[in-house]
């Protein structure tokens, strides 16, 4: 089988591990790089040819897939273009900045039929997929709730180096509870209403640094999250399941599932039960740790794109997927500032049906 010709378009922080990744893999032939910073990428890559605007890298280089690991503001424009050219893409999270430009994006996928994949990148754990196969597989029961930390102290830099984050749509629920609400609509099930509350108390921007967030899930499971970017804490998936140098390994579990017949701890995968199927609270309740093998989440991600290009998979999680997470994670800051209770399920649908309002919230 040749080869895939495969492009990327943007070469920052997460563009550049795609390269990366991409120059490693025996199945792509990287053929060309959009970058506003044409010559300074291009220095970094020699012999890939590097230009400064996209539609002239997808006219030179004639790709058959491409990453888009952009801003996300033009996550849609790009990802439109791509799907008229019949340019199968994966992009970079989140999957657009509105739900109105989802809406867009997702309408030329379909008429064009091209494949697309969303870099949720914790997908493509192993323990991620052993926990989904747990609690699908019924091994705890019927799932009855899930509580769930992500708590780290940035410091003052983070926000020195770019401002906006001080602003809203900078807080830890437009930056980093969207992955852990990917994460939820994995492992447990659909989201179909939150309510929420948040704080700015500790760092006094205008943005938040704290929240806490109620989901209400389609199998009737119920969900609660504590998010801080202000608090110094073991518990952050990235910590515990050690998937970047920059975050210390803690290997501690920030994830509990909790059901009629036991409990899952996540990503340590202890399993809690009562012997002999007894289930009684005057009986003891003891652990087992449960195995998966670890996996570069990329390598593994730019394997299942091959596949999902090649047509021998479906996508672990195609535009309208993505799309969905949007939806959950701004109405989770949506019901922090309005104190609303907000049903997803409308909304879910009007994106699919291409006719969200073009007045939708942004996600950063």
């Amino acid at each position: 089988m040749a080869n895939i010709s495969i492009g990327v378009v943007g070469a920052g922080l997460i563009g550049r591990k795609h390269i990366m990744k991409i120059r490693e893999h025996p199945d792509f032939d990287l053929v060309g790089i959009a970058d506003v910073n044409s010559e300074g990428v291009s220095a970094q890559y020699p012999g890939v040819p590097v230009l400064r605007d996209y539609r002239e890298m997808l006219d030179v280089a004639r790709p058959q897939a491409v990453i888009i690991a952009s801003p996300n503001q033009i996550h849609a424009e790009i990802g439109i273009e791509c799907a008229r050219r019949g340019v199968d893409f994966l992009m970079e999270k989140p999957v657009t900045d509105t739900l109105a430009a989802a809406s867009a994006l997702l309408g030329e996928v379909r008429r064009n039929n091209v494949r697309t994949l969303v870099g949720h990148h914790r997908r493509h754990h192993e323990q991620v997929k052993a926990v989904r196969r747990y609690i699908h597989d019924n091994v705890i029961g019927n799932l009855v709730g899930v509580s769930a930390i992500w708590a780290a102290y940035k410091p003052d830099k983070y926000f020195e180096i770019a401002p906006w984050r001080t602003q809203p749509g900078g807080g830890p629920i437009l930056i980093n509870l969207i992955h852990e609400i990917d994460f939820l609509r994995y492992t447990t099930g659909e989201i179909v209403a939150v309510s929420a509350t948040s704080s700015n108390r500790q760092r006094n921007f205008p943005v938040e640094d704290t929240a806490g967030a109620l989901m209400e899930f389609e199998g009737g499971c119920i969900g609660t999250f504590f998010a801080s970017d202000s608090a110094v804490s073991p518990w952050t998936t990235e910590q515990g399941v050690g998937e970047a140098a920059e975050f210390p390994f803690s290997g501690e579990s920030s994830y509990r599932f909790i059901g009629s017949q036991g409990s899952l701890e996540f990503p340590s995968l202890v399993h809690w039960s009562q012997a002999d199927g007894d289930q009684n609270w005057n009986k003891p309740v003891i652990s087992q740790r449960l195995f998966a093998s670890f996996v570069d989440p990329y390598v593994a991600q730019l394997d299942h794109f091959r596949d999902v290009v090649c047509g021998t998979e479906q996508s672990l999680q195609t535009v309208e997927d993505g799309a969905r997470t949007l939806i959950a994670t701004l109405a989770v800051a949506e019901a922090a500032q309005t104190a609303n209770r907000i049903d997803l399920r409308e909304r879910y649908e009007a994106v699919a049906a291409g006719s969200h309002s073009n007045t939708t919230r942004k996600a950063s």
